[in-house]
């Protein structure tokens, strides 16, 4: 019985298959539309990604989470909303950390060789620090200690003043520069220093090519697309799958 039903699924499957080329071979069928639901479905397979963040002295990485799509009308482009983690350590002890959400926009096309989805041109607008209890920023006294010998450090910790000068000799002078960022306890303005190297690193990520939506071609509509489409395209609210471009 199992095999008789695996038949009529295969059959039903390849008849569907048929009439569906014919209607687009014939141009009734012109394309095939995705809202940005069926979009952030996709995209979700992407996620996390991992980017190493080069420091003076330290270890940056930020981590892409998360991404959201949207496709406002009388635009051809996606835009996209990146949640994202930031960290820093040094000594093997985080002295930095914080969540972002970044936005911008991006164009999506269709490379028929790799029967793919790709991203390209992504310009990003607004870097934001997400005020939430993962943000932290290491205190003046905490970032001195973590170079200095035990006996010091108990001296130092119950010093009230302790000033980053105290490294000077003990750290190069370009990890130190670095530290001084931190002596304003500023979340926001450790996150400004790094703003533009965040950013270049994400569209970096991305001219790699390393996003990537391979078509499923076990799935009906994508299996049809990988094999008749042409072009992909962002109209009216849609990402918009051309099979004619005519």
């Amino acid at each position: 019985m199992s095999t008789e039903l695996s038949f009529w699924k295969r059959f039903k499957r390849t008849l569907n298959q048929f009439f569906a080329k014919l209607l687009i071979r014939s141009k009734i069928i012109k394309e095939a539309r995705y809202s940005c639901t069926e979009l952030n479905d996709m995209l979700a397979t992407n996620f996390p990604q991992n980017i190493h963040l080069p420091l003076p002295g330290s270890e940056g990485q930020l981590v892409l989470l998360d991404a959201e799509l949207s496709m406002p009308l009388a635009q051809e482009q996606l835009h996209i909303q990146l949640y994202c983690s930031f960290s820093v350590r040094v000594a093997n002890h985080d002295i930095y950390r914080a969540h972002l959400l970044i936005s911008g926009t991006v164009t999506p096309y269709y490379v028929a060789e790799e029967k793919a989805l790709r991203l390209k041109n992504m310009q990003l607008s607004e870097l934001r620090l997400v005020k939430d209890d993962y943000a932290f920023i290491d205190s003046t006294t905490e970032l001195a200690t973590l170079f200095m010998p035990k006996p010091f450090k108990y001296l130092l910790l119950s010093t009230v003043n302790t000033t980053l000068s105290l490294l000077k000799g003990l750290v190069s002078a370009e990890l130190l520069n670095y530290l001084t960022l931190y002596s304003s306890g500023s979340k926001q303005k450790v996150l400004d220093f790094h703003q533009a190297d965040i950013k270049r690193l994400i569209l970096e990520e991305v001219e790699q090519e390393d996003w990537c939506y391979p078509l499923d071609e076990t799935d009906f509509e994508e299996q049809l697309f990988a094999e008749l489409g042409q072009q992909v395209v962002v109209e009216n609210g849609f990402l918009v799958f051309k099979f004619h471009l005519d």
